[in-house]
C-alpha cells in the first residue's frame, strides 16, 4: 500500500479529534428523544455541527485520496486499502461518541458520520443512504434509528451502485456508521445532541431533561 502522507496526516488530523475539544462553556447537552423535533433550531444553529460536518468530509476525501495499492499487490495485501480506510473510520467515529463531557453518555454525531460518508463515497450512494435514514428516523420519530437505517442503506446502495467491488469498503464503513447506535444499546448510554444555551447556567452544566 502507497500511503501519501501529505494528506494521510492531514486526514487524521481533521478526522480523529473528539468534538468536545470544541465544546465552550456554554454548550449543554440534550438526549434525543421523541420530543427532539421541538429543539431543531437550536441544534442546527450551533456552529460546531456544521463544523463536525466539514472537517468529516473533508478529511474522508483527504484519506481516500491519500491510499493507493501497490502494483503487485497480492494476498491480503490487495485489501489493505479498504482495511486502512475502515479502521480510520471506525476509530474516528468512536472518539467522537465516546469522549462525552456529560456523564453516562455518549455524542450522538449525526452531522459526523453524514460528513464522513459524504467525504468517503460516491454522491449517489450516500445521496440514497441519507434519504432512507432520515425519513426513516423522522417518520418513526426515532432519532437514534437515523445510524442502524444508515449502516444498512449504505451497503444495500452501494451493492446496488457499485456490485461487489466495493462490499468490502461498504462493510467497514457499515461498523463505522452503527458505533454510536451500537454503544448506546450494548452500555445503556443515552445518545445527547449538543446546543448552545442562550443564558449561562449560574451553577455551570444544565442538566439533562428528564426522559418521557
Amino acid at each position: 500500500m502507497i500511503i501519501d502522507w501529505l494528506k494521510f496526516a492531514p486526514a487524521l488530523f481533521l478526522l480523529l479529534p473528539p468534538s468536545r475539544v470544541f465544546h465552550g462553556k456554554k454548550i449543554r447537552f440534550r438526549p434525543i428523544s421523541h420530543d427532539w423535533t421541538d429543539h431543531w433550531s437550536q441544534i442546527l444553529n450551533l456552529r460546531l455541527h456544521w463544523i463536525d460536518l466539514g472537517r468529516a468530509a473533508l478529511g474522508g476525501w483527504l484519506l481516500v485520496e491519500s491510499l493507493a495499492l501497490s502494483p503487485g499487490a497480492a494476498g491480503f495485501m490487495r485489501y489493505s486499502v479498504p482495511v486502512t480506510l475502515g479502521a480510520v473510520m471506525i476509530v474516528a467515529v468512536t472518539l467522537q461518541t465516546l469522549v462525552c463531557k456529560q456523564p453516562d453518555s455518549a455524542n450522538a454525531p449525526f452531522m459526523f458520520v453524514t460528513g464522513l460518508l459524504i467525504g468517503v463515497y460516491p454522491p449517489t450512494i450516500v445521496a440514497f443512504a441519507i434519504a432512507v435514514a432520515l425519513t426513516a428516523a423522522t417518520g418513526s420519530r426515532v432519532p437514534a434509528a437515523y445510524f442502524p437505517v444508515l449502516a444498512l442503506t449504505l451497503v444495500g446502495s452501494g451493492f446496488l451502485f457499485e456490485g461487489k467491488k466495493t462490499l468490502i469498503k461498504l462493510a467497514l464503513g457499515f461498523c463505522a456508521v452503527i458505533v454510536p447506535w451500537l454503544f448506546s444499546i450494548m452500555f445503556s448510554r443515552d445518545l445527547v445532541l449538543t446546543y448552545r444555551a442562550k443564558r449561562r447556567d449560574p451553577h455551570g452544566e444544565a442538566p439533562l431533561p428528564p426522559h418521557r
